[in-house]
């Protein structure tokens, strides 16, 4: 880490301090980099030996430390009563048309259901017919057993339909409920 770098840090962290004693404490961390260099030491070799400037600045702040990482409970937004209202408004038009959509979606998937559960089913479909018409077609066994290994296909692509689904919808349901209740940003 250069001086530059080290400095800006301590700066933007220090912001809470008086501009006077934030100003001597830069300039007494600047000297021990001038000296430091005097004696033949390189920029990253004093900040290592000065530490973490995240670290000097929580020292140096004490009781006025405020993590700026942590967002401050007062500063966490939660809409008024009309900023739900316009909330709850806006995700009414989305879903006109997200269900719609999502509805397209699972019919798609169910049909896929549907054709895999009669391709695995097929043999049976041919008992059925020989059993109500009294004729056999070996063709209609023959097709039957190939069909089946289409099913078995179909079933892996109907699992992995029925997941992604089912996955859409929930996140689009805690997306709803996080918008309504003020936490879109997360």
């Amino acid at each position: 880490m250069t001086k530059k770098q080290f400095i800006s840090i301590l700066e933007s962290r220090l912001a809470a301090l008086p501009p006077d004693e934030r100003m001597e404490f830069i300039h007494d961390v600047a000297s021990h980099f001038v000296i430091g260099m005097q004696n033949g030491r390189t920029e990253e070799e004093i900040a290592r030996e000065l530490g973490d400037p995240f670290e000097m600045a929580k020292e140096a702040l004490g009781d006025r430390y405020v993590d700026m990482d942590m967002p401050v409970p007062a500063a966490i937004r939660r809409p008024s009563s009309f900023g739900k209202y316009a909330l709850g408004v806006g995700l009414f038009f989305c879903a006109l048309v997200a269900v719609p959509f999502l509805a397209a979606l699972w019919s798609g998937g169910v049909a896929i259901a549907l054709g895999t559960l009669a391709t695995l089913l097929s043999p049976v479909l041919v008992l059925i017919d020989y059993i109500v018409n009294g004729t056999f077609y070996p063709a209609k066994l023959f097709l039957s057993i190939s069909l089946i290994g289409i099913g078995i296909f179909l079933g892996y692509a109907t699992r992995s339909a029925m997941v992604g689904l089912l996955s859409l919808t929930l996140r689009y349901s805690r997306w709803n409920t996080r918008v309504l209740k003020g936490r879109d940003a997360q």
